[in-house]
Order: structure tokens, then sequence, then C-alpha cells
């Protein structure tokens, strides 16, 4: 959500108040004649659109006389909207349905809606919004998919996950005309390649999502067919992390990645055990975290990974990567390497150990990459980036430093070193991390860390 419900609302308000009473802009006379209109409208243009159908609608005048008409003769008509095959089926389908089963008239609620051939929400909410006002919810087309994510008013990348988002910010009692608005202020202003920033009338506000001086994108997630949102309890993040990102953990896209997590468990072995999963922030609650350092994917041997990136469990073998920032600390602050790999006495004093990626197939690095776990950890950031108190971010290695552009630095510290990874020691040793942090630390107003384990 953009900077806090009190900014998104914000953003609402301005919104609404440029576009006062907005509608969508197809020209029609009738529910059924902008149900049409809508039809025409998927991947085509209000303009093309609305230069059809003045034509269209003389010649039937009706949903009787368009459940009546011949599809070719229909689909030349329609064909510079595009699609024009499927668009002409689904109009007869739909022209059919309201004949028989609604007496002629186009129906007033969602789920009769829904029941036309060609018809989704986005098409339904057009017609319920606009020709009924009915608050069925709030049309999601191309320019508010687009805006929604760019302003930060969503997270996810879908019109439905969008529009779900959207109905938790703006009242119910103007979501007849957000949608509209939404879009004339991104056809006037928040234009695709060059969006008109200066003078916005949400400037303030906007994240800018994707733009330079804005913050990054959400991280992609590759495709999840095959994969259905998971419909049981979700999993409880502790440290109060749940109550920070419990809007996104509602969300389609979390409820598809843990749907995905709980199948890969199923079919095989995932790391961490799925009680160690968010261990990180139980032992870095979000009001106590003061220190960041992002790691990439969790170890994908037997009883390595437990949570905390670079860490493992008291009596598996040192991996070679921490050995490495072993060695680097007792030359920074000559302090000895311990006998173990648990960094838990370093999580407790407020560090989030936090990898990008927190699970994966056993074996198989990498093997969960792109699954939703990238977006997660983004939100992760975005949260401690609008947190009043300055945090202490460690990026080791390219992977890190891509992830930490989303860091506000003028907030925050940021603090870039080659990867402990025997592929990039050279470059790691010598590099005085632990001192650096600490001197960040001080600087920042919290205790430096006791490194000793």
């Amino acid at each position: 959500m953009a900077k806090g419900a009190a900014a998104a609302g914000e953003i609402v308000q301005r919104i609404q108040g440029t576009y006062p009473k907005a509608t969508y802009a197809l020209s029609w006379k009738t529910p059924w004649e902008l149900l049409v209109g809508a039809i025409l409208a998927g991947q085509s243009t209000d303009v093309t659109v609305n230069r059809v159908t003045p034509g269209l609608f003389a010649k039937y005048r009706d949903a009787k006389a368009f459940a009546a008409a011949n599809q070719g003769e229909l689909e030349e008509i329609i064909r510079p909207c595009g699609i024009h095959q499927a668009k002409a089926k689904s109009i007869i389908g739909a022209a059919g349905m309201v004949v028989a089963k609604f007496g002629g008239q186009v129906p007033k609620t969602m789920d009769e809606m829904l029941e036309l051939p060609g018809v989704k929400r986005k098409t339904a909410n057009v017609v319920l919004n606009c020709a009924y006002g009915v608050a069925s919810g709030i049309i999601v087309d191309t320019h508010v998919d687009r805006l929604a994510q760019r302003i930060g008013l969503s997270a996810n990348n879908t019109p439905e996950a969008i529009e779900t988002d959207l109905m938790g910010i703006v009242p119910k009692g103007e979501w007849t005309t957000f949608g509209p608005a939404l879009i004339l202020h991104g056809r006037e202003v928040c234009q695709a390649k060059v969006p008109k920033c200066g003078g916005c009338v949400i400037e303030a506000n906007c994240m800018k999502v994707g733009l330079p001086g804005g913050v990054a994108k959400p991280s992609a997630i590759v495709s999840m067919d095959g994969v259905k949102p998971w419909t049981g309890a979700l999993p409880e993040i502790p440290g109060g992390w749940g109550a920070v990102l419990s809007k996104h953990l509602e969300s389609e896209w979390f409820r598809t990645l843990w749907g995905f997590v709980k199948a890969e468990a199923e079919a095989g072995q995932v790391f961490p055990p799925e009680s160690e999963i968010f261990s990180a922030f139980e032992y870095a609650p979000f009001s106590k975290v003061k220190l960041v350092i992002l790691g990439q994917d969790p170890y994908h041997d037997d009883g390595q990974a437990h949570g905390l990136c670079f860490s493992v469990k008291r009596g598996v073998a040192v991996p070679p990567s921490l050995r490495n920032m072993y060695k680097e600390l007792q030359t920074d602050l000559t302090i000895a390497a311990p006998d173990h790999g648990n960094l838990e006495a370093w999580a407790k004093q407020g560090a989030l150990l936090l990898n990008a990626v927190l699970t994966v197939k056993a074996h198989t690095p990498n093997s969960h990459k792109d699954r939703g776990w990238e977006r997660f950890t983004d939100l992760v950031i975005d949260a401690l980036n609008e947190s009043p108190k300055p945090v202490v971010f460690m990026l080791w290695g390219s992977y890190a430093q891509k992830k930490g552009k989303r860091i506000d630095e003028s907030k925050h510290v940021v603090l870039k070193a080659a990867h402990p990874s025997p592929l990039s020691a050279k470059q790691f040793f010598g590099s005085k991390p632990f001192s650096q942090i600490d001197a960040a630390l001080k600087k920042s107003g919290h205790s430096p860390m006791n490194w000793k384990l």
C-alpha cells in the first residue's frame, strides 16, 4: 500500500476530487448497449468502440435483435475492435441469455452478470457501476491495473487481486466512480511511457513504482499454472511481522505461493522445515530490527537451513561462505571463530538474517526461485523502508545489491561489499564489514552488535 493507509486515503481523495463523478468513456443509451460496448472494449480502445457502436446499435436495437443476429455479419461490423470472432460469439450468447433468462433486461447483480458468456468482473463492474450505480466492485482495466501498481495501492499484478486491494482502500460509496477516475488520470497524467509527474495531484504520496527515483518494481513470479491458491490456514508470521504484512498475506499471489510450498513438501522434502521458515522474523521482531543482512537461497542439504541466512544449526558443518565471514570477523574485530555456525545470537540482537527466497527443494538449489518469495521479501524491505527509525542494511554481492535498490538511502544506511562466497572471497577479505556495521549502527542511534558467538 502506498506509504501506509493515511497516504493511500489521501491518494483516493485527490483522485476523486480531481475527476468528480467520473464514468466509463463508452457511448451508450441502455444497459444492454453498455454491456456490448464493454465486451468490445476488451483489448481495444474506447475511441474505436465508440466509432463502431452507432452503426451497430442502429442495425441491432436490443438484446433480442442481437440474439437473432448472423454471426458472420456481426463479425464484419465489429472487426475494427479486434478479436471480432470471439467477441461476436460472446455478444450473441449474452444476448440469448439476457432474453431467455432475464426477460430482455441486463441483470443487476454480479453473480447473474457472470453467468453471461464473455462477461468477467471488469465487464460486469462497468455495467453495474455505470448503468445501475451498483457498488459491485471497482473497475480494473489496463489503466487501473497499471496505475494501482505504480502508485503503490497494490502489490499484486492480477485484476482480481488488484480489485480486492482497492476495495479495501476506497470507501464503498466511491467504488462506482474510482475506477473511471483512475482511468482518466492514467490517460491524462500518469501515462505509461512518459508520466507527467510534475504537478500531479498525488505526486507527494505516489510511490512511483518502477520509475526513476521511485520504488523498484515487485519481483516477477513465474507461471504458477496448476498451483491452486491455498485455502487452508495461512502461516503465522511471528515477531509482529504478521500484522505488518497482513494485507499481503491474504492476497491471491501469496496464497498461491503457500499452496506451491505445501505441494512441494507433500511431494518431497523442503528446507527449512515449515516450523522454521519464518525463524528470522521470530528472532528479529519488526519493532526491534536495526540491521538487515540479506542472503539469497536457503541451504539445500540435510539439516542445514533453519530460517536464518548464512546460519546452520549447531552440530552441522560450517558452510564455506560462513567460514569466510568468520575469517573476516577475526581480521576485522579480532573475534575468534566459534566452533559452530549458528547465528541466532546475532538475530536476537535485532539483526534480520533474511534470505530473498525462504524455501528450497531438498538438494536442488534455486528450485523455489521466482515463485513468489522474492516479492514477499521485497515487501519486508518495503515495510522497514517506511519505518521512521533508521535501519542498517548490509548487502553482500550483486544479487543483494540489486534487491537493495528499493531501499530509501535518505533514511537508512546501505553498506555494500563482495559476497563471502569462495568465488568472491578475495574481494570480500579486507572489506571490514563488521566494523562498518557497528559504526553505522552507532551513527543511527543503535547499540553496536555483539558479534561474539
